[in-house]
């Protein structure tokens, strides 16, 4: 077994996908240039800021596309890049219904059955990035919950009941009593490992999602490569034509949405 699927996960530089990166026209040396800003949440497995990345397409056509990236593990423990492009309306590639659609735009995390290609089913954590309209995905297996609570239990000295272990599987916050103090965990995919720990309530655990979930933010910032090794922050003009891709274009991009399903 990967033992570091069980330490933090941190990446080391060499284990990053330099190949996947050039899929969305970052190569090694714009990549090591990137500030701290990018870089540290990048290796820690969250989410970026929003960065500038080029797609180039089949017929040599290329578009600027402002997204997320995140760093995951899959199930064999190889390091994967995940790309969440930054769109006007949720962008429902994953199929969901609208009772669904209505939970993860209010900020929940959602599980899901997928069948894969080879015709096997896979249970999924899906939830939506607020300020990019992206859904994030991981196979549940991957996120290790039942091996992180029991983990918790030793550490905190406590004791899990089963209907708090059941919610924590389906991706939902579990308030726990800490000697005098409350702890709030639970499914969160845009943190390092997909799992967040808030101390206070569960109302606590509400107010700092709300935080991330304010959309007060009509403009889009993010980073930008100005030159070849040079980033800069600065409002991210998006085009309405770059929202209506091609056919052509929507495949050459759904390479960097994601781990395939």
């Amino acid at each position: 077994k990967n033992k570091t699927m069980n330490e933090k996960n941190i990446f080391l530089e060499k284990e990053i996908p330099y190949a996947q990166f050039e899929m969305i026209s970052i190569d090694r040396k714009s990549l090591q240039s990137m500030p701290r800003e990018i870089l540290d949440p990048l290796l820690s497995g969250s989410l970026t800021p929003i960065i500038q990345a080029r797609v180039d397409t089949r017929n040599g056509n290329s578009y600027a596309i402002p997204m997320k990236a995140q760093l995951v593990r899959d199930e064999k423990g190889e390091v994967q890049l995940l790309a969440y492009p930054l769109h006007k309306d949720i962008d429902n590639t994953l199929g969901l219904n609208r009772h669904e659609l209505d939970k993860v735009g209010k900020g929940e995390v959602i599980t899901k059955d997928f069948t894969q290609k080879d015709g096997t089913r896979t249970q999924r954590f899906v939830q939506m990035d607020p300020e990019t309209k992206s859904l994030m995905y991981r196979d549940v297996a991957t996120l290790q919950l039942p091996e992180r609570l029991k983990d918790m239990e030793k550490v905190k000295d406590i004791e899990l009941g089963q209907n708090q272990k059941e919610a924590a599987q389906e991706g939902k916050p579990v308030e726990l009593n800490v000697g005098d103090e409350k702890v709030t965990v639970g499914v969160d995919l845009r943190e390092p490992q997909g799992f967040k720990v808030v101390n206070g309530d569960m109302d606590e655990w509400k107010r700092q999602q709300a935080i991330r979930y304010d959309d007060a933010h009509p403009e889009y910032v993010g980073y930008v490569q100005t030159d070849e090794n040079r980033w800069e922050y600065r409002q991210l003009q998006i085009r309405q034509e770059e929202q209506k891709l091609t056919d052509t274009q929507k495949k050459e991009k759904k390479k960097t949405e994601g781990l395939k399903l």
